[in-house]
């Protein structure tokens, strides 16, 4: 199929794998400018939320719908995704949610509002340098001052072994003929031969090797907009701060909140290493040597500055905490970048305890009777370090959450109108303002009876009747009688700890 003129190398004749990130949330993003002791954005008065390169608008809507406050406004050139995002506001009755067709290149010129916070995930690396300078001049004239921008890319050194591979598909797929989907399948192919056959570079880049081997399960769909692009651009953290830096914005952390906390995300010899850098480019860009990063979730900010130590303790105090997974899933120990670490029972316990109960600002979890043994100082350090394992996270206010329970309650109607597909479910959380992921089976549950026999034919019948397939260690599950058992393994959890969990977090009533 011959590329439109307006694709300007972009994949388009493709559909646009959806996708959720919770790292888009406004909310989250906030929390990194708290913890980097900025002064945040004050959302209580409202805001405008900006999402570049939105794909089919699920993340927009979502966001909208469990944040009333902001209007969100979501951008793309492609009218097949707007038109798609449009529909879901309507039938979501998203109201504060509006999409613009529209290029980078109008993007200056266009009468939108200044924004609060801009966003972009997976355009950086798959658009020309020239898309790139018209994103930080976007930016440069609509960011706010004070205002946020979450941007992830593909990086280096990571990457590096990859790009020569990835130019060698792409060859061979222009090469060709037939569809783009064939011609994609076609060039892993013969690339897996030579790697087969004993090619010296697969040899000298395993890394390379184990990426070659990912694709062959991996969605042609997805492959297609991920590598087949014409624009596939690896970038050094300095060069994007470089970017950034010509919309008068700095980097101030990661949207993946670990990265932000270098006893976890380094090895101690490393974290040495750095004591003596001055420039926060270059030690971003030793942490990417360090960990070999392939790929960033970074945090800008437009001039906000730094915030006095009271108004950052009133700031904290204010901040809602939740907690990420059922209690039962919250695990002191964890294998991260920088080793095993195991944190300590007597200090990290309480909190997830008491944030068990409900979500809790941290002044209310600071009063709470888990918390006798712990002062303010302790608690800050247990709060963060288990938003860092991915136990706890920001929450919204607990001021405006009936209205936002509406919203999500209509946007969640909508989507769980949808067919069933084998593919995680993605609710909208009153409490999180962001989304929470629902398995197939967790699906299939939510309406069942609550006798856990009668729950698993139920839900049985219903995964029978939608054509949808479960998966085992990355197989299809085509026995009845070991979809059953799967099912019916997952039912007692579902019941005891994920149905309450969902209800605290309000994705269910």
């Amino acid at each position: 199929m011959t590329e439109p003129s307006w694709a300007e190398g972009y994949v388009v004749d493709i559909d646009y794998t959806d996708g959720y990130y919770r790292e888009l949330a406004p909310e989250g993003l906030r929390f990194v400018a708290l913890l980097a002791g900025l002064q945040a954005a004050d959302a209580s008065q409202g805001f405008n939320y900006c999402e570049l390169g939105c794909g089919n608008g699920r993340s927009v809507v979502l966001h909208a719908a469990a944040d009333p406050r902001g209007k969100f406004y979501g951008i793309d050139f492609n009218p097949t995704h707007i038109h798609n995002a449009r529909k879901l506001a309507q039938d979501s009755a998203t109201a504060n949610a509006v999409f613009l067709e529209k290029s980078f290149a109008e993007l200056s010129g266009s009468d939108l509002p200044e924004m609060d916070f801009i966003t972009l995930h997976g355009v950086h690396s798959w658009i020309s340098d020239e898309h790139r300078l018209q994103i930080a001049d976007f930016i440069r004239v609509k960011l706010r001052p004070g205002g946020l921008v979450y941007v992830s890319y593909n990086c280096l050194p990571g990457l590096a072994p990859v790009d020569p591979m990835r130019r060698l598909l792409v060859r061979h797929a222009a090469l060709g003929g037939g569809d783009l989907i064939g011609r994609i399948r076609g060039a892993i192919d013969f690339v897996t031969r030579l790697e087969q056959a004993g090619a010296d570079y697969f040899q000298a880049n395993p890394i390379a090797k184990l990426r070659l081997a990912s694709l062959r399960d991996q969605n042609p769909g997805y492959l297609a907009h991920e590598y087949f692009n014409e624009n596939w651009s690896p970038a050094y953290h300095a060069d994007v701060c470089a970017e950034m830096a010509a919309a008068k914005a700095s980097y101030i952390g990661s949207a993946n909140v670990i990265d932000n906390f270098d006893q976890f995300s380094l090895k101690p010899g490393v974290a040495a290493l750095l004591a003596g850098i001055g420039d926060r480019a270059m030690v971003e860009t030793v942490k990417d040597f360090a960990r070999n990063m392939g790929f960033r979730r970074d945090v800008f900010a437009r001039g906000a500055p730094k915030a006095a130590l009271s108004d950052l303790e009133s700031t904290l105090g204010r901040q809602r905490f939740s907690l990420a997974r059922p209690r039962a899933l919250c695990h002191l120990g964890a294998k991260v970048p920088a080793g095993e670490v195991t944190l300590q029972k007597e200090a990290h316990a309480p909190v997830l305890n008491a944030l068990a109960r409900t979500p809790m600002t941290f002044d209310e979890l600071a009063g709470a009777p888990e918390m006798a043994d712990l002062d303010r100082l302790k608690l800050r350090q247990a709060i963060f370090a288990l938003a860092a394992l991915g136990n706890v996270m920001p929450a919204l206010p607990a001021a405006g959450e009936i209205e936002r329970r509406a919203s999500t309650a209509r946007y969640n109607k909508a989507v769980l109108a949808g067919p069933i597909t084998g593919g995680n479910l993605i609710l909208a959380s009153p409490v999180w303002g962001c989304g929470v992921p629902l398995n197939l089976i967790d699906r299939l549950l939510l309406n069942a009876p609550r006798n856990h026999a009668d729950a698993v034919e139920f839900a049985l019948k219903a995964y029978l009747n939608s054509g949808a397939r479960l998966r085992k260690k990355d197989k299809a599950v085509d026995s009845t009688q070991e979809a059953r058992a799967m099912i019916d393994e997952r039912t007692a959890y579902f019941f005891s700890d994920l149905l309450p969990f969902f209800r605290q977090v309000g994705v269910v009533e």
